[in-house]
């Protein structure tokens, strides 16, 4: 009866979050034998201006929460409305999520995807297991802001700001 309650809780509380409207990002890294890794999310949040640090929440099991264990860095990219795709990619388990992604290696070595509205290279600072997942503190070492409409992600689908101006 407990594996139960818990499955009924979790589905409500990804109904509740749902609710939050949310950029979407894709963090990005190499691993230790240099092969690229990324996944989607909207768990990401600037922690400090001074010192410059930002918090992204990666799932224990991920491939890119490894991956930055090893390398010690990473970079947030901050997705344009029209790269919703590069979106649902990231978000998925292929093996090869940067096949038909064009980026450029960032100062600490992650990629930086084109055509993102902006970029944030991290170097880890801090981590914090906690539940289900592991928090990332990340210190900001660069960033570069290339302008465009952000990418959201709300009640379970992607929208633009656009779509919001009609809500109210």
């Amino acid at each position: 009866m407990q594996d139960q309650y818990e499955t009924e809780q979790t589905v409500d509380l990804r109904k509740f979050a749902a609710q939050f409207a949310a950029g979407v990002a894709v963090i990005s890294t190499v691993d230790g034998q240099g092969r690229q890794t990324g996944v989607t999310m909207t768990a990401v949040l600037s922690l400090s201006l001074n010192p410059p640090l930002f918090l992204v929440s990666l799932d224990n099991q991920s491939n890119t929460l490894a991956a930055i264990t090893d390398s010690g860095h990473f970079c947030i990219n901050f997705l344009s409305e029209e790269q919703a795709d590069i979106s649902k990619v990231f978000a998925s388990k292929s093996d090869d999520k940067f096949r038909n992604v064009n980026i450029s290696t960032g100062c600490t070595g992650s990629p930086c995807i084109d055509g993102a509205v902006a970029h944030g290279e991290c170097e880890v600072q801090d981590r914090y297991p906690t539940g289900d997942h592991t928090i990332i503190i990340g210190r900001v070492v660069r960033t570069a802001v290339h302008g465009g409409r952000p990418l959201v992600y709300h009640s379970g689908r992607y929208a633009s700001l656009s779509d919001f101006n009609h809500a109210a």
